[in-house]
């Protein structure tokens, strides 16, 4: 009987082993001297690469500072999860939200961004260490209509933006307290448009690895395709 059993249960890991793919497991060290970084996500959930990868499996704990806090941003609202010394990641809900509800919108898509709050100006600076499925590597960002988006360049190098603007949409990149803001506008004619800052015509920039962007989509749904510089 045992020997059947062996026979049996070598069988299934074989069958196992057959159903098996490969995964790429992806790792990002961000080193940071600010203390509010938003860090791109270019990663898949490591227990199922097709699917969103949560804020709290997404950022390492390890050499974080306890009270170090994680901000997903979605549908125009904040969802927070916290550092503890001895829980590691939980979430932090305020009064508006519940723990089920933080937990439940803590899901960021590849392209996607996230909101690292450490408890303060690092000195000198602070490595955040982020993981997950990188077996299909990430080359776009979802946009949804009406809505702040917080997106970021998923690439390991510099990138172009890509996108389909409409009339209204606004672009603004925020690095080391600096925001730059880039419109696009129609003139009065309606004969022309194309996007603008500060008041004069503008080609949207190049966006460094890992670095992200504020996008208040005023069209429909669409994607930000990321195209490496020099490709």
């Amino acid at each position: 009987m045992k020997k059947l059993l062996s026979l049996a249960v070598a069988t299934l890991a074989l069958a196992a082993m057959a159903d098996y793919t490969g995964q790429t497991i992806g790792v990002t060290k961000v080193t940071t001297t600010n203390r509010n970084t938003i860090v791109a996500v270019p990663f898949a959930s490591l227990t199922n690469g097709t699917v969103a990868i949560s804020a709290n499996d997404l950022v390492s704990t390890n050499g974080l500072p306890t009270a170090t806090n994680l901000h997903v941003f979605k549908d125009d609202a904040y969802y927070t999860w916290v550092l503890d010394a001895a829980e590691g990641w939980v979430p932090a809900p305020d009064g508006s939200q519940d723990i089920p509800g933080v937990i439940a919108n803590s899901t960021i898509a590849k392209g996607g961004a996230i909101w690292v709050v450490l408890p303060s100006v690092p000195v000198p600076s602070q490595d955040i260490y982020i993981y997950g499925d990188f077996t299909t590597p990430c080359t776009s960002s979802t946009l949804v209509s009406a809505k702040d988006n917080l997106v970021a360049n998923p690439l390991q190098t510099k990138a172009t933006i890509g996108v389909e603007p409409a009339v209204g949409d606004v672009l603004t990149v925020t690095k080391d307290g600096v925001a730059d803001k880039y419109e696009f506008k129609q003139n009065k004619k309606q004969t022309s448009s194309g996007w603008r800052k500060d008041g004069a015509s503008a080609s949207l920039p190049q966006i460094e690895v890992g670095q992200g962007i504020w996008y208040k989509r005023a069209g429909a749904d669409t994607t930000i395709t990321w195209t490496a510089v020099g490709s």
